[in-house]
């Protein structure tokens, strides 16, 4: 599968999914554990829940309600947030289905984000990304 798609353009859809992952935790007006860029990855989003909830809960209501595995924190992190994971054979589509599903576990355990403001800020992104690339090989 990696050599039929191409290493790179790999690399580049990781990149693009993130993007649209890191534009939903940014409409749900939450933040990453990594604070800085340099530091976000295309592989896995670990999104901090708010002062007051457990992100162990998000986990358990995405499994036990949605059948939607989210990955927990680690060590001095367990509690403090949750992850979604954005690697290997995913697309865009699967991966808003995810966002949805921590969405409205997020909201089903109290957590105050507006439901549809990740998915649509991650499609706003996808679609922008597509875009781009339509003009960029247009150009080419």
């Amino acid at each position: 599968m990696l050599e039929e798609e191409g290493l790179e353009n790999v690399f580049a859809r990781h990149r693009h999914l993130a993007d649209g992952a890191r534009a939903a935790v940014s409409a749900w007006g939450l933040m990453l554990c990594a604070k800085e860029p340099k530091w976000h990855s295309d592989t896995v989003s670990a999104i901090m829940v708010p002062h007051g909830f457990n992100g162990a809960e998000v986990i358990d209501r995405a499994y036990r309600r949605y059948n939607l595995a989210l990955g927990a924190g680690l060590s001095q992190m367990a509690g403090k947030l949750f992850r979604i994971g954005h690697l290997g054979d995913l697309n865009e589509v699967m991966l808003l289905g995810a966002i949805a599903g921590a969405e409205m576990a997020m909201r089903d355990i109290g957590i105050e984000i507006e439901l549809g403001s990740g998915v649509a800020a991650a499609q706003a992104e996808f679609r922008d990304g597509v875009q781009a690339k339509i003009k960029q090989v247009a150009a080419e």
